[in-house]
């Protein structure tokens, strides 16, 4: 993403009105990421509005030069991981696991298996096939994103691949 540098140091300045122009866009994809890694619409719009909250007080360390996108995502995602270890005594989801998909949807009787397998994916699987595929990032923001090299990127990546693969949800009906 190209960021006008002025905007960037305005931010950085405490311009809130940039902060926004330049965060707005990435919203939706952040939201997608929080449901992905918590399952939940509620929890993962506070993890989106607590990670732009502390994107803005640090926005200072923010380097001009840098892509945004990933910079905000692993923001997000750490919001996440913090509130999937306050929630650790909730393990016991009174969800069933058709309620887990997205409400938005389609109702296709595909999609919903690839979500449900998707859903039972590990946790650093699934976290990759969402940013690669659902918000279609470049493995070098995945990798950015997730602070890892672009090797164990694709590597995940390729794991979580071959797991959905073998999944008897997505298996072709015979």
């Amino acid at each position: 993403m190209n960021l006008a540098p002025a905007l960037i140091q305005d931010a950085s300045s405490g311009d809130q009105q940039a902060f926004v122009l330049l965060v707005e866009p990435l919203l939706p994809d952040a939201f997608r990421l929080a449901i992905g890694m918590l399952r939940s619409e509620s929890d993962a719009e506070d993890a989106v509005q607590d990670g732009v909250l502390n994107a803005w007080r640090h926005f200072g360390r923010f380097r001009p030069g840098s892509d945004l996108r990933p910079w905000l995502f692993t923001i997000v995602a750490n919001e996440c991981r913090h509130q999937r270890r306050n929630r650790w005594w909730s393990v016991i989801r009174t969800e069933a696991p058709g309620e887990l998909v997205d409400k938005t949807s389609s109702s296709d009787p595909d999609t919903l298996d690839l979500r449900r397998a998707l859903y039972r994916l590990p946790h650093d699987q699934r976290l990759v096939v969402i940013l690669r595929f659902y918000l279609d990032l470049s493995y070098e923001e995945v990798a950015q994103t997730l602070r890892i090299s672009t090797k164990a990127a694709k590597s995940r990546t390729y794991r979580a691949l071959e797991r959905l693969r073998l999944s008897p949800e997505v298996l072709p009906d015979e």
